[in-house]
């Protein structure tokens, strides 16, 4: 496994809409040593999720987890390991909550960002298999953020008060 180096706010594939993924290739195992890549970069830069473009890469795929510390310290559950291609998703109602967020791509910076509570999401999963799911809270939030960059958005692009912009630790 390699770390992969991560793109920086204002690099062009950062704005790009990705590419699908061919289920075939997903089927033949061939996104399989790049699953483990971005797994061991989203856990090198302490990530909760991590997505193509932010890889440099033009395809719709992210990966995601969140470990027991940072579960604990967020208040939220923990999430095994994980992956997705081609997801999209839909609101489940209207309901938005607004939470700080971070992103590996605009490193040492976040913000308030509004984002559905709950969602229905589609996607392929690591075996090329069709996946749909409801999911809400802190997941929702992740996958949203990840589908976000699929679709060459970035959170602060979904912040309506940049006022609450800020450094995320002391320098």
């Amino acid at each position: 496994m390699s770390i992969l180096k991560v793109a920086r706010l204002g690099h062009p594939v950062l704005r790009q809409v990705a590419s699908d993924v061919d289920v075939a290739d997903i089927k033949a195992g061939k996104f399989a040593p790049l699953v483990d890549d971005m797994i061991e970069t989203m856990h090198e830069y302490d990530g909760v999720g991590l997505a193509g473009p932010q890889v440099h890469l033009p395809w719709r795929i992210f990966v995601f987890e969140v470990k027991d510390r940072v579960a604990k310290r967020r208040g939220v559950q923990k999430l095994t390991a994980g992956v997705f291609f081609n997801a999209t998703y839909e609101p489940v109602g209207d309901e938005r909550i607004t939470e700080w967020e971070g992103c590996l791509s605009v490193p040492f910076l976040g913000g308030d960002v509004p984002r559905y509570k709950r969602l229905r999401m589609r996607g392929i999963d690591y075996d090329g298999n069709p996946a749909e799911l409801e999911i809400d809270g802190f997941t929702a939030r992740i996958f949203q953020h990840e589908i976000d960059h699929t679709d060459g958005h970035v959170y602060l692009d979904r912040m309506p008060d940049l006022t609450t912009l800020g450094y995320t630790v002391v320098l």
